[in-house]
Order: structure tokens, then sequence, then C-alpha cells
């Protein structure tokens, strides 16, 4: 990165062009920030030469990759201010002496002798592009009260009847050596190894600064040839893959630009997207494949946009299986499953395969979770697995995979999970709720249950009362230590606020009037203590464990599918 104080006017002198990325946020200065200007360049009118007045940081790269015509460069901060200083020279330009008025077109606003395309020494974003052009090379002013146009009629009027501080008629030729001399800015120029979005975070922007989805947008189109009328290179690129992205994605794309970077394996971290993007980019010198890795950018986003929104998934049981995933928010495991429907899209992977891999890691989350595993070791987990992603047998390999890690990257086994979710306290973690909703849907409901407004009821109340304590007997106090906040003890109902510490005949009188099949086994029991809880437990555990597999040898397809039995007690 070099950074140094620089005059503005270093921007419009020599044969290059500078390029506001494609359809970047039009301009937008109004006459608050016009008149700012003409005061501050006033003060600097009558100034002693060594004076000069600081316009703030403009951030640009070198857009290497075009291969033909004038050095282009990148503007990807400074867009409103380069912008004015252009404008007011085209003002100047249409109010000077002919001599004057030719060194400004020639020198400051147009490349001599070049291809349409690298005419203009100042290429503003899409919108206003066409608008601009007319101004510079058609010295003609739209009269569509466009900020634009506007603007040059401001400070056209400023230059032919304003006055200097003064109040002596203002000097144009003043004001141009004013605009030469005295205006500076710090200009950063980034190399290919700088990240802009650093930058960015370093800088006091007054507008919106740029997300590294915008950034890997300029990017990915500044290697593009650039056109400045419609139906260019760069347009084309853009309507056909990125706007498609930006509608399918919305607030996501930044997201999955991320996991998209990550699919190979690698980490990135969110302030690192653009810099992981343009490596992937770096080597292809030709337009042509880059437009090979956007197309594949793109369908990747198709697969995104399912996992974001399940229903747009038209397999039933794939669909349910995403829905889970959701639910249980793991984005660490995106990277994997992108690779998993491209296998699928590519007819590598079937829909039954696809299924149990989806289903296999529901698994081993939910698994490590009701065991207390650490998350920290998933994000790396999931990495791995997307870097070693095979051709075939995905769900053996992945089965196999998960299997083989210990400690807290483990996959716990049938005993493991078995007493944890039994014994261990499982209420008021984030997927308490879920893990009962999955178990009460595996029963298959003949009616439509709605279980939209259900919350947990702990059967034995979170606080003893007189009754409970002879409910449960003796040892009550460390029953109710042990075991309130068990599974065994935990059940869904929409009628939590009215059970509170109801003694438990009361409680079953409510609870007989719900459809709720967790609750069938209370409604059976004489008494609930420590006994009741426990039997509970292992009858909910059974049907856990068929739909949670663990760590095991590679089960066939019919295995997976036999189902889960109904006769366990409940």
């Amino acid at each position: 990165m070099e950074a140094s104080p620089a005059q503005v006017i270093q921007y419009f002198n020599g044969e290059k062009q500078n390029l506001i990325p494609l359809f970047q946020r039009p301009y937008s200065w109004q006459r608050a920030n016009w008149k700012t200007l003409w005061d501050d360049m006033l003060v600097q009118y009558d100034a002693d030469e060594r004076s000069a007045h600081f316009m703030g940081t403009i951030v640009s790269v070198p857009a290497r990759s075009v291969p033909v015509g004038v050095s282009k460069y990148l503007i990807i901060d400074g867009q409103q201010r380069l912008t004015t200083i252009s404008i007011l020279l085209a003002a100047l330009r249409d109010t000077l002496d002919k001599n004057s008025s030719d060194r400004i077109q020639e020198v400051y606003l147009t490349n001599r002798f070049r291809d349409p395309e690298d005419t203009l020494k100042f290429v503003p974003t899409q919108i206003d592009r066409d608008r601009y052009r007319a101004m510079i090379l058609d010295r003609t002013i739209a009269n569509d009260q466009s900020l634009m146009s506007d603007a040059y009629n401001y400070f056209k009027n400023q230059l032919l009847t304003g006055a200097d501080l003064n109040g002596d008629p203002i000097d144009c030729t003043k004001v141009l050596t004013t605009v030469e001399r005295a205006l500076q800015v710090v200009m950063i120029n980034l190399g290919d190894d700088d990240d802009p979005y650093l930058i960015f975070e370093s800088l006091n922007f007054k507008g919106e600064p740029l997300t590294q989805a915008d950034l890997v947008r300029n990017y990915i189109l500044m290697r593009f040839r650039h056109s400045m009328s419609s139906g260019g290179e760069q347009e084309r690129i853009y309507k056909s893959y990125w706007a498609p992205m930006e509608g399918r994605l919305g607030n996501n794309l930044t997201e999955f630009l991320r996991h998209y970077a990550m699919k190979g394996g690698d980490n990135v971290y969110q302030r690192g997207i653009y810099a992981a993007t343009k490596a992937l980019l770096k080597g292809m010198s030709e337009p042509t494949a880059v437009e090979v890795e956007l197309t594949e950018m793109a369908k990747f986003s198709e697969i995104y946009a399912k996992i974001l929104d399940p229903h747009l998934e038209t397999t039933p049981s794939i669909r349910t299986c995403l829905k889970n995933l959701k639910i249980l928010d793991v984005g660490t495991s995106y990277p994997l499953l992108l690779r998993l429907f491209e296998a699928r899209d590519c007819q590598k992977l079937t829909d039954v395969d696809l299924e149990q891999c989806l289903s296999l890691v529901e698994s081993f989350v939910v698994r490590r979770a009701i065991c207390f595993v650490p998350t920290n070791a998933l994000n790396k987990l999931f990495l791995q697995w997307a870097r070693q992603f095979p051709e075939e047998n995905h769900f053996d390999w992945l089965l196999s995979s998960m299997s083989a890690g210990s400690g807290g990257r483990r996959f716990p086994t049938d005993e493991e999970f078995s007493e944890n979710f039994k014994k261990s306290p499982q209420y008021g973690r984030g997927y308490t709720r879920y893990i009962l909703l999955r178990l009460e849907d595996s029963f298959g409901h003949r009616e439509r249950v709605d279980l939209n407004n259900a919350t947990i009821e702990h059967i034995m109340p979170q606080t003893m009362t007189n009754e409970w304590e002879r409910e449960v007997g003796e040892y009550s106090e460390s029953v109710h230590l042990r075991l309130k906040d068990t599974f065994g003890n935990l059940s869904l109902t929409a009628y939590n606020a009215e059970l509170g510490n109801l003694p438990f005949i009361e409680k079953k009188a409510k609870l007989a009037t719900t459809h709720i099949e967790l609750n069938r086994f209370v409604l059976q029991q004489e008494k609930w203590d420590e006994d009741a809880i426990l039997r509970r437990a292992e009858a909910m555990f059974e049907r856990a464990v068929s739909l949670w597999m663990g760590p095991t040898i590679p089960r066939s397809v019919e295995t997976l599918d036999s189902g889960i039995p109904n006769d366990i007690g409940f």
C-alpha cells in the first residue's frame, strides 16, 4: 500500500482512467456539499501558495487485469469528491477562454487519440455515465434536474455571477489555478496484497462503507472490459451472474461468498472474503476463465439459497433435513453442505444418500450438544471434511470420518449419549425444545398437531411444594436437584402457565386433553418419582438413539429407513 499527500488534480493528469465501479451508488452530493467545497476553495483563492485545503482520502486499486487501453484505476473510496471536481472542471472549461478551455478538455477531462472506451479520464458509475459522457464529450448539460446537472449549473453560476471573499467578481482563471494548486487529498494506492476493507475500517467515512460483497463484485466486474454506454461486457456479466445472486441471496450474499471460498477447506474470516476471492481469481488471466468461475459461483448460490430457505428444495425428505439443520443453526457446516449438494447436482450422490448425509450431520451436532462437547472444533472439522470430500461412497466416508475423532472432535457413542440424555440437565439450553419437538414429531401423528406455541413443561416443577415433596418421596430434595432438568422430566404443552406447581394428579387432568404423544407416558403413571422419571428417560432415549445415529460401521439405507419402534412405553 502506498499512501501520500497529493493534489487532487493528479487524478486527472496523465494518460489514465479512473473508474467508479459498475452499478455503484450514483452521484449523491447536493447543494450543501457543493457550497462547502466552493467556500473552502475561496479560502485558498487569495491565500499563500503554500496554503492548501485537505479534502480527505481517496483509495484506488490498479485494474491491472484489463489488458488493453490506458492505465485504469478502480476508485473504491472518494467517488463523490472526484465526480464533483470533474464537474467543476467542466464548468471552468465552459467559462474560460479557448486556450484554457482546450487545456482542461485535453489534459484533465479526456485522453486524446484514444479509443472511445478510453477517452474519459474519469468514468462515473453506470447510472450516471450517459449523462456525464454528454457533459464532457458533447458539452451538453441534461435538463433533467439530476444532481450531476444541478452541480454543473451551481458551479457555473458561481463562476459567472459569484464574488470572492472581498466581494469582487470571480476570476475563473484564478479558480482553475486554485483547483490545480490548493486542493489536496491523501492518495492511497493499494497493491495486490492489500485488503481495501481493512483500509475502510481505519478511515472516517461519512457515507456507507462498501461491504466485502461490494468489493468482490467490483473486483470481478473489473476483470471484464467496461463500456461507457449500456450493453457492454461488464453489464452483461453483471446482469447474467451477479444481479441474480444479489436477488437470490439479498443481505446473505456476503456470507455466501465466505462459505463459497471455504468449500475447498480453507478457513476464511469475514474480513478476508475479498482477499480470498481475489486470490482465487488472481491466476486467471483471461476473462473467459473468470466467467467460468462466476458461472460456478452462481450455481452454488442456488444451493445456498436452499440451505437458507428449505422451501426451495423440491424433495420433501431433504427439505425436512434442511429445516432441521436451519433450526439448529449450524452455519459451520455450510461449506460441507455446499459440497454435498453439488455432488447431488452432478449425479454423484442420490437423493437418498444426500438425505442420509444430512441426517448424519444433524446427529453429529445433536449428540455432541447433549453430551456437552464444546463447539469450538466444529468449524475445523467441517472444513476438514469439505477439503477431503470424496468422489463416491459419501455416506460411508462421512460416517467413518466423524467416528474417527476423539476428545473435542468426538462423535459421542451410544453409551455416552445415553448417560447424558438420561441423567444430565438439559433444560435452558438452545437446542432442548428442538430435541423435544423432534421426538414428538417422530410419532407420526395421524392428525396434525400444532406445536408452534408449545413450550417446555417440567412435570416435577422447578420449585418444589409440600405436595410434590410427598409425591417424590423420602429423597425428594436429591431427586429434584439431579433430575428436574433432565429429559425424563421435560415435556411439551400449550398450557405451561396453567400447570405451574400443580400437584401431579391435577397436572395429569390438564394434560389429558392434549394430543401431544410425549405426555402419554406421564398420563399412564400413578406416581411421579425418581423411578418414573428414569423409566420415561429410558423410553425417550430409545426413540432418540433411533433418530440420531452414532459412530458405528456404515449401515445400509434399508437399516436407516427401518423406522422407529412405537412400543417403547409411550
